[in-house]
């Protein structure tokens, strides 16, 4: 995760209570061996290395109706919920059959953002007519800042 990105974040986590953002603290080694673990088994898919290194700074977020995806489910401190988790969204997804296209990182009210296997590209694709693509990055980095920019100009 590139600093600018990091510096958002931190920022966002400065001016937001907690009942405005879940930020997940660092994935152990465990939680990261057991999602590269899992995700390959259950979904025939490697997890790219940034989305990791973003786990391991922060394992998960949540904040302005916008989600990025934890290792595993995290009880939320003041309530019920759980954070979503990366696996078990996956699965949820490829209920339809040309998810299995690609792996998804989190969501928005609007958006869903992936990594459309085929092509290598990270993507923001409209939640309802999946075929619409408003963006595309080379990287996780690059796609993380764009979610990490919507989540600012939300707070």
């Amino acid at each position: 995760m590139n600093k600018e990105t990091q510096s958002k974040i931190a920022a966002l986590r400065s001016s937001l209570d907690e009942a405005d953002m879940f930020l997940g603290a660092a994935a152990t080694d465990e939680d990261i061996h057991s999602l590269e673990t899992k995700c390959l088994s259950e979904l025939q898919a490697t997890v790219p290395k940034q989305y990791l290194d973003f786990l391991r700074v922060y394992d998960g977020l949540i904040a302005g109706g916008v989600y990025i995806y934890s290792s595993r489910p995290h009880k939320f401190r003041d309530s019920e919920g759980y954070s979503h988790a990366l696996v078990d969204q996956n699965l949820i997804a490829r209920d339809l059959d040309f998810m299995s296209d690609f792996l998804v990182f989190g969501e928005s009210d609007m958006d869903i953002y992936v990594l459309e296997v085929a092509s290598k590209t990270f993507q923001v694709r409209d939640r309802q007519a999946i075929d619409n693509v408003f963006e595309e990055f080379q990287c996780f980095d690059e796609l993380l800042e764009f979610i990490i920019d919507l989540v600012v100009s939300r707070a």
